[in-house]
Parts: structure tokens; C-alpha cells; sequence
């Protein structure tokens, strides 16, 4: 998949899944006085969005995607920021948010990385935490990584499990964020195969 490609999917994925938390309704868990207050997670992920990926349409422009040369080749960097999980389950996909943190050791050309504090739909509508974490890890260190993730996820009736890959692109000269995407992905929902995709962005925090 070409880099720019995969950035126009990236944003068209995360239109799909809804905006920010202002625009994706009250939601269950709510009891009518105000917004989830969970939802307003989604505005920090959105925010982050914009300044990683841009938006063309709003005149927004984004990171440039790295150069080799860009890419360090020895220390270490760590990326916070969020990934986005859309489920197909028929008229009411899941619709997943969570957290993560993934650290890049350039001087083993490894990365590895954790995903979690989830919060979604049910297949009935309701906005639940959603517990479990999502493990990643790559053997590469350099542009066009290829991470494996593997993990699972649960709430109430519903059960999520992930084995697949994804490839991860450096953004920024210098480096400064870090995107991933499995746009194919296959899931196991409640023990049935369903078609997924799954979107990371991160921005470099701190220097472990």
C-alpha cells in the first residue's frame, strides 16, 4: 500500500467511526444531563488527528511523511496518543476507542506497544468500557515496520479477539509521530470471523 493511500484511508476510516465526542451523541451510560463524560476522550483523540494527519477538506495539512534519513538510527522514542477499532457486525458495527503507548529502542531495532482503556458500542447501541489489552510488537525499528498484534477485548455480551499485523510509518522531519494501520483485519467476535479495521496514531512524548 503506498504512504499517501494509506493516509487518505486513515482519514476516511476515522470520518466513518464518527468525530469528535460532540458529534457522537449522548450515547448509553448517560443519564440524559450532559454527555458521557468518557466521550470527551474522543475530542483528544480527534485533536490529535488533525495535527498527525491534517484534514485537506478543512485546509489542515498534516505531518510529512519521514525520510529514511529522518528515521534515527540509535537512542529510543516513546509515542503516546490513541487507535481506533471499527467492528462490521451487520447494521450496528463496534465502534472502539482506546489508548496507546508504543516505545521504539532504535539500538535494537525492535518496537513494542500497548493498547488499551477501550471504550465502544455494544451490538444494542450502549457506550461501555470495554476491558483487556491489545499487545504490539515489531522486529524493525526503521520506516515501513511491520508490527503483530494480538490481544482481547470484552464487555457485557460482547468478546473481541486479535492476532494480525500492521504496518506502522514514521510522520515528521524530524520524527515526531507515528501512524499504523490493518485495514483488512479479520476479527473474533463472540467466536464468528468479522471483517475489521484498525487505525494507530501516536505522537512522540517522552525520551525513555
Amino acid at each position: 500500500m503506498q504512504n499517501m493511500g494509506t493516509w487518505f484511508a486513515l482519514s476516511f476510516l476515522l470520518m466513518a467511526c464518527g468525530g469528535g465526542g460532540t458529534s457522537s451523541g449522548g450515547g448509553g451510560g448517560s443519564s440524559g444531563a450532559g454527555i458521557d463524560p468518557r466521550l470527551a476522550r474522543l475530542d483528544i483523540y480527534e485533536a490529535q488527528k488533525l495535527r498527525v494527519l491534517g484534514d485537506p477538506g478543512a485546509g489542515v495539512v498534516g505531518m510529512p511523511v519521514a525520510m529514511p534519513e529522518d528515521v534515527p538510527q540509535m537512542g529510543a522514542m516513546i509515542f503516546d496518543g490513541g487507535v481506533t477499532i471499527r467492528v462490521e457486525d451487520g447494521t450496528t458495527p463496534l465502534v472502539l476507542f482506546g489508548d496507546a503507548r508504543v516505545t521504539v529502542d532504535f539500538d535494537l531495532g525492535a518496537a513494542t506497544g500497548n493498547l488499551g482503556n477501550f471504550l465502544g458500542n455494544t451490538s444494542t447501541g450502549a457506550v461501555v468500557d470495554y476491558g483487556g489489552t491489545i499487545a504490539l510488537d515489531s522486529a524493525s525499528a526503521a520506516q515501513n515496520l511491520i508490527f503483530t498484534y494480538a490481544g482481547s477485548l470484552a464487555a457485557q455480551d460482547e468478546a473481541l479477539a486479535f492476532d494480525g499485523q500492521m504496518q506502522g510509518t514514521f510522520l515528521g522531519q524530524p520524527v515526531g509521530a507515528l501512524v499504523g494501520a490493518d485495514l483488512e483485519a479479520t476479527v473474533d467476535h463472540n467466536g464468528q470471523p468479522k471483517a475489521a479495521t484498525l487505525v494507530l496514531i501516536t505522537e512522540q512524548s517522552v525520551t525513555p
